[in-house]
Parts: C-alpha cells; sequence; structure tokens
C-alpha cells in the first residue's frame, strides 16, 4: 500500500478493485474473488456464483488477523516494523528504476 503512490496508484482498502477497464485484487484470497468478479462482469453473476459453489469457496479465516484494522495492535506493530526495512530498500529500487 505504502509504494503503489511511487506508480501513480492511488491505494484504497478494498480486496477487488476496478477502474475504468482495470481489476485489480490483492492478497491471496483476493485472487479468487477478483476471478469471480470478472466471471461475473463476463458471463453475469449466476454464473460466478456458480464457480463459487463449484469450488465451495466460503472463507472463514482460523484467526482475525488479516488487515491491520482487525488484527491485535500488538501484532501489527512487529509486523510493520519488520516490513519497515523491507520497504525502505524497494522504495529505493522503485526511485531508481522510474528515473
Amino acid at each position: 500500500m505504502e509504494l503503489l503512490p511511487l506508480f501513480g496508484a492511488e491505494p484504497v482498502h478494498e480486496r477487488v478493485v476496478t477502474d475504468r477497464n482495470r481489476i485489480t485484487a490483492g492478497g491471496v484470497t483476493a485472487g479468487i474473488d477478483f476471478g469471480l468478479t470478472i466471471a461475473a462482469a463476463v458471463a453475469g453473476t449466476e454464473v460466478a456464483e456458480e464457480i463459487q459453489l463449484y469450488i465451495e469457496y466460503d472463507p472463514l479465516p482460523p484467526f482475525r488477523s488479516g488487515h491491520p484494522s482487525v488484527a491485535r495492535p500488538a501484532l501489527v506493530e512487529r509486523v510493520r516494523a519488520d516490513l519497515h526495512k523491507r520497504l525502505a530498500e524497494r522504495r529505493k529500487q522503485i526511485e531508481r528504476l522510474m528515473k
């Protein structure tokens, strides 16, 4: 999320985002949501619902920690601290490539 503005993208807190002729998704299971969104756009909601039933996609994660807005604050702090160094290096790489 922090690096998206470097590419001219406006970060939003959605699993699947449709922007004009582009559809994007973030996260592992969001990829399934992405596919179902495409299926609905191309073939209709009924077909997308059939696909969802065929694959028995009914997510129920074992923990409530899949997003900073719901995870324990101490856990979020630890993960963000760990990612801070990685993001700083990625930011440098992106900035070099964007020149």
